[in-house]
C-alpha cells in the first residue's frame, strides 16, 4: 500500500501543469456553465420585510410563502 501512495505521489508531482486556456476557450467555457436565461423563481418579487409582504399579499389578494429557517441562511451549519 505505501508503495502505492509513493507511485501515485510520483505520477502527480512529475504530470506538468496544464497549460492556460485563450480567452475563445473561456467564453466559450462560461457560456456552457452559466446560463443566460433567468430562472422561473429569479422573477418573482422576493421580500424580506415580513410585514410589507403581509401587507402586499392582503392588498393584491394573494398567498404568502414564508421561508423560515433556523441556521446559516447559506446552509453553512
Amino acid at each position: 500500500m505505501l508503495a502505492t501512495l509513493a507511485l501515485a505521489l510520483a505520477l502527480t508531482a512529475a504530470s506538468p501543469d496544464p497549460p492556460p486556456i485563450g480567452e475563445r476557450e473561456f467564453e466559450a467555457l462560461h457560456g456552457r456553465l452559466f446560463s443566460k436565461t433567468v430562472e422561473t423563481w429569479e422573477k418573482i418579487p422576493w421580500s424580506t420585510d415580513l410585514l410589507r409582504a403581509r401587507r402586499r399579499s392582503a392588498r393584491e389578494g394573494k398567498p404568502l410563502f414564508l421561508w423560515s429557517m433556523n441556521g446559516h441562511p447559506l446552509g453553512c451549519v
